[in-house]
């Protein structure tokens, strides 16, 4: 009876200490896809534009910050915005600043993962260069943030935080729409 137990125990917990340090090898995708052309909406979508996306990061930025800008008229559409250029007049601007910190945690390197989605009514949006400062308030802001031993080098972490940071954005732009509207 001792014996059986014993190895019952021992049948149940080996997955679970396999996949905890993740030991097993397996290899895995994820994927997302869009219908853009033909796609009617319930309601005609927000106008939008994307002002700049800014990556503060060490070591290779660039290619955070082209996929950055690639993602997010994907994800400005999946939360009923459509991103046009600035000579359509589009009614919202937007700009993106995604930062990464290395920080030491005892005998390991962590970071910090931040993206920010500020969105401002188009007359309002701040001028190329201009400061904090001289900045008018946005209508709405989205930041998401993340702890561990990611980076922005994988694309799943990238897509997945600039996702939630312009769905959070997008949520508080349409509470400002309705006092808006309410006014």
């Amino acid at each position: 009876m001792k014996n059986v137990f014993l190895k019952y125990i021992v049948i149940l917990s080996l997955p679970v200490i396999l996949l905890s340090c993740k030991a097993l090898p397996v290899n895995y995708s994820t994927s997302q896809s869009w219908l853009l052309s033909g796609n009617k909406p319930e309601k005609t979508p927000a106008t939008l534009t994307v002002l700049g996306v800014q990556v503060d990061r060490t070591g290779g930025w660039d290619s955070v910050e082209r996929e950055t800008a690639a993602l997010a008229p994907l994800y400005f559409w999946n939360r009923g915005c459509k991103v046009v250029p600035a000579e359509e007049r589009p009614v919202y601007a937007a700009a993106i600043q995604v930062r990464e910190r290395e920080f030491n945690l005892g005998w390991r390197t962590k970071r910090s993962l931040a993206v920010e989605v500020r969105i401002w009514a188009y007359e309002d949006a701040p001028e190329a260069g201009a400061s904090v400062q001289d900045q008018k308030l946005p209508a709405a802001v989205g930041i998401v943030t993340a702890m561990g031993e990611r980076s922005f080098s994988s694309s799943e972490t990238t897509g997945h935080l600039l996702s939630k940071a312009i769905g959070k954005a997008a949520k508080k732009l349409v509470l400002y729409e309705r006092q808006k509207y309410d006014a």
